[in-house]
């Protein structure tokens, strides 16, 4: 055992901390099993504000990745992380929210046929929020309203898993 783990159980032992892990890089898995598999995107997309009608997406990131029917994730498959500049410049508070300046994004475009491609054969999209994504990205990119969405904000258990203030 690595001795900053021994000291992580440690304190969690005592039942007054909880010790917060780094998520290691996923790795590849090259055992697929006998089970069917499908392509997801995890997507999060940072916003000039909360009007879809109105605002703009300024940043948008994407992991595509391979999954089986037992939803056990075997590959990554791509990413894309771009920023855009809006038609109007970032509000304040969005900045101090997101850390985006005008000057982060400007000169800047989300490759649209990137996003499609990207998108195109996808069976489920998945995003912490997933109704204000959604609605964020079917506005800019139609694909997304042909696409299933999963949201880990509100359809996963979090409290139940052990993880506070979701």
């Amino acid at each position: 055992m690595e001795p900053l783990e021994s000291i992580a159980e440690v304190l969690e032992g005592t039942g007054d901390y909880r010790v917060l892990r780094r998520v290691k890089p996923f790795a590849d898995s090259m055992d697929q099993g006998d089970e069917p598999t499908f392509i997801g995107l995890i997507l999060d997309t940072e916003t000039t504000g909360i009007d879809h009608a109105r605002d703009e997406v300024i940043e948008l990131g994407i992991i595509k990745f391979e999954y089986g029917a037992s939803g056990r994730v075997y590959r990554i498959l791509g990413t894309l992380n771009q920023l855009h500049q809006p038609s109007k410049p970032i509000p304040p508070e969005v900045t101090r929210l997101t850390g985006i300046t005008d000057a982060d994004v400007a000169g800047q475009r989300i490759d649209d046929a990137a996003v499609r491609a990207m998108a195109a054969d996808t069976a489920v999209v998945i995003a912490h929020n997933a109704s204000f994504d959604r609605q964020m990205c079917e506005g800019r990119w139609p694909i997304f309203a042909e696409k299933n969405w999963a949201c880990s904000c509100h359809q996963v258990p979090w409290r139940d898993e052990g993880h506070e203030g979701m």
